[in-house]
């Protein structure tokens, strides 16, 4: 059974990883797939994870893959609020279509609303 992949980029994302007397390459599908392969490397130097050939990772620069990992988690979930914010009628800044205000879940539960 294939899987497809549940994230893509349309971009190239590739994993270096540093050695005391070798350098690794290997392609990955997404920066998760990326993140795995720098914390399945085990003993390295140093690792880097491109984008389109930017650095977007860096473990001298970036420190600790969890911690970058933590923090790249955090950006897409604030990424992903920001692009689920629907036209709220109340004019709720913070109001979402999976985290609606109170005004908009009393007209949902009042069948006020389409949605």
């Amino acid at each position: 059974m294939d899987i497809p992949p549940t994230e893509t980029t349309g971009r190239s994302i590739i994993v270096k990883l540093f050695r005391r007397h070798s350098v690794e390459t290997e392609p990955a599908g997404s920066i998760g797939d990326a993140i795995a392969t720098v914390k399945a490397a085990g003993d390295l130097d140093e690792a880097k994870i491109l984008q389109d050939d930017e650095v977007v990772y860096h473990s001298e620069r970036n420190g600790d893959i969890e911690e970058w990992e933590r923090a790249w988690e955090r950006e897409q979930r604030r990424l992903s609020a920001e692009a689920s914010a629907w036209d709220c009628p109340h004019d709720v800044e913070h109001c979402f279509v999976d985290d609606r205000c109170i005004d908009c879940q009393i007209d949902r539960a009042a069948g006020r609303t389409e949605e």
